[in-house]
């Protein structure tokens, strides 16, 4: 049973990121005599407590908590109001520190019970999450100039879902710092949830166009450790104009991207969506009921079909699905409204099934006959062409432009893979890449154990060579690939 606090979404935030956004704020607000600085969900009261003891004047600070006990708690508080953040206006603050609930849309009984409301009032970003809303509002309660600092889930970073939200900030802020906390910050609440801290100063209008177009970011990697804040690795550090992400489709939030590989993205006007078809299949309702395991024998019924619907790590470039579908999709298509149907037209044909639950990706060669589901998946009636970006969506770089840029959360989608910047090589390159990894295939498929390591480092180097990575890059690409589950 979940706490009331993690029922309204907070989490208390450890003491060393605490002081590190303390120290943060107090930097920003310093020159000020009478600062006025708010946590708009105070919970345990970690932030006024740190602020204090860095000395900052008790009669500087508010605090705002929608839950009385949390309100009661913090008593001690000279300006702390039992108060919903998201319906005040006008507050004017220098400074808003703290760490906004974490729930979405579908979690959050506050956002159903107010729906209406926080649909006029957030229109512009959407009410997917409340800590998005959370940034707005505190944006709006800011005077111009003022310093915002939050830690929030990362989600904002590269979901497609956030795309207004991002724009949102771009054109009202200054982005200071975007620092990824430790992955395991919040363990200690038995929340695996990924974070990052945001340091934001309010620059609005069209005025100040080109001073947020050219403002220098400050962008931190995923961390390890709390004391990493304060010294972190250099090559964890990111120096880039904000006009970068402008410049980004869907405005991604990248961190420590290098330029080269952002200038590939941004300079090939060719993705994969425009050199393959496909996207998701059938999505059966009810996997229970549509889909059975083989049986095992020689003698296997032929109207059961293999259906391909996510492949893992371990099945790139080749592997016999696990599941089985009636090849008579059009019956159930008619009978069951939450049977759904997509690119029929590419049923049973040779293609590429992609992953997309999970960190790591991966692309395998789907053979003729089969049926697939609402993972990303692929169709090309050239079959060199076909084998040339099964191999392209398996090599390092593509990994890399996926899970680095396009999306750090755990779904990947057809969208994010149709982006990924397309670059046509010269035929005799082509046909090369292609017979490796037409060569890997058939060996898994003889083999499942094969190691196919050697040809994926040829297949590595030869897309490096296409799209000009020097080798600075390739290292850098090659530990965040290797290491993707605490690299994102």
């Amino acid at each position: 049973m979940l706490t009331a606090k993690r029922a309204l979404g907070q989490y208390s935030t450890p003491l060393r990121t605490v002081d590190y956004m303390v120290r943060k704020v107090i930097e920003k607000i310093r020159h000020l005599k009478s600062p006025k600085i708010l946590d708009p969900a105070v919970g345990d009261g970690v932030f006024v407590e740190r602020l204090m003891a860095s000395g900052v004047n008790p009669a500087f600070i508010h605090a705002f908590d929608i839950d009385p006990d949390a309100v009661q708690a913090n008593a001690h508080i000279p300006n702390i109001r039992h108060q919903d953040f998201l319906t005040v206006q006008g507050g004017e603050f220098d400074a808003i520190i703290g760490n906004p609930p974490y729930k979405s849309k579908r979690e959050s009984r506050y956002i159903k019970e107010n729906k209406a409301r926080l649909e006029r009032q957030f229109g512009e970003i959407g009410i997917r999450n409340l800590y998005a809303m959370f940034v707005h509002h505190a944006l709006s309660n800011l005077k111009e100039g003022g310093t915002l600092c939050f830690i929030v889930q990362d989600s904002f970073l590269t979901n497609v879902y956030y795309q207004d939200f991002r724009r949102f900030i771009l054109d009202h802020c200054l982005i200071d710092e975007i620092v990824l906390a430790p992955r395991k910050l919040f363990h200690h609440t038995d929340a695996d949830v990924r974070t990052a801290i945001i340091t934001l100063t309010k620059c609005t209008g069209p005025e100040n166009r080109e001073k947020r177009s050219a403002h220098v970011m400050t962008l931190i990697d995923r961390l390890q450790e709390e004391d990493d804040y304060f010294h972190p690795p250099q090559d964890k550090v990111q120096k880039l104009e904000q006009r970068y992400f402008e410049r980004m489709e869907k405005h991604n939030f990248f961190i420590n991207v290098p330029v080269s590989i952002i200038d590939i993205i941004l300079k090939t006007p060719l993705k994969l969506g425009h050199v393959v078809d496909g996207g998701t299949g059938i999505s059966t309702g009810n996997d229970a009921k549509f889909l059975r395991k083989p049986s095992g024998t020689a003698e296997e019924d032929p109207d059961w079909v293999p259906f391909y619907k996510n492949g893992g790590t371990k099945d790139a470039w080749f592997y016999e699905t696990p599941y089985r579908i009636h090849r008579d999709w059009e019956t159930p298509g008619r009978q069951y409204k939450d049977f759904m149907t997509r690119n029929a037209q590419h049923y049973f044909k040779e293609g590429i099934t992609c992953s997309s639950m999970g960190v790591e990706f991966s692309a395998s060669y789907m053979p003729a006959g089969c049926l697939f589901g609402v993972n990303a998946n692929f169709f090309s009636d050239d079959r060199e062409h076909l084998f040339y970006v099964l191999a392209l969506l398996n090599s390092t770089l593509a990994k890399y432009i996926i899970r680095a840029v396009f999306n750090r959360t755990n779904m990947v989608t057809a969208g994010y893979i149709k982006r990924i910047p397309y670059i046509e090589p010269a035929p005799e390159l082509k046909t090369r890449i292609a017979d490796i990894a037409r060569t890997i295939v058939a060996s898994k498929k003889a083999n499942p154990q094969f190691d196919y390591r050697p040809l994926q480092c040829e297949i590595d180097a030869l897309i490096y060579e296409i799209y000009g990575v020097d080798p600075a890059d390739r290292k850098l690409l090659e530990q965040f690939c290797g290491n993707l589950y605490e690299a994102v």
